[in-house]
């Protein structure tokens, strides 16, 4: 599975407490299924549940949540574009550890497409987790977002965590 990695790398660019303490950062896959086409091709889809847990993290919930939809725009648009997604898509827990740090666990539906192909008659297995098409060429609100992010450690949310 790629998507995985790629939210890590995403997650740890933009948060710099993450980069500076990359063990409090646990990505796992608790369950998932397969699903086979029955087609020609022996191409399949994994579709699972990433959770992404953020240890005695002293910041902001949003500063979490920004990379991950940040993320999701390039990874899994679905989650955010498609209504029947929206609500269950990314969800989350908060524990509150203290006045200075929560552990946050958040819960993302992924899917991701695994092409097989043949060469020299042997199988070719390629996660296709590359980007689709940028629908929001121009918007500059997400470009603002991953600037503005990458140099800020923590944005003012009045204590909220």
């Amino acid at each position: 599975m790629l998507k995985p990695k790629l939210l890590r790398q995403e997650i740890s660019r933009l948060v710099p407490w993450v980069r500076a303490n990359p063990d409090r950062l646990v990505l796992y896959v608790p369950r998932g299924h397969v699903v086979g086409r029955g087609g020609a091709s022996a191409s399949f889809e994994y579709q699972y549940t990433l959770e992404v847990l953020v240890m005695d993290f002293p910041g902001s919930t949003d500063d979490i949540m920004l990379p991950i939809q940040i993320w999701a725009r390039q990874y899994e648009p679905e989650l955010l574009f498609n209504p029947d997604n929206q609500k269950n898509g990314i969800t989350f827990e908060v524990d509150i550890l203290s006045n200075d740090a929560i552990d946050l666990l958040v819960k993302i539906q992924v899917a991701e497409a695994v092409a097989v192909t043949s060469e020299s008659g042997k199988p070719v297995v390629h996660h296709r987790a590359d980007a689709p098409p940028d629908l929001m060429e121009g918007m500059d609100g997400w470009a603002m977002a991953v600037r503005d992010m990458a140099s800020t450690v923590s944005g003012d949310t009045a204590g909220d965590k």
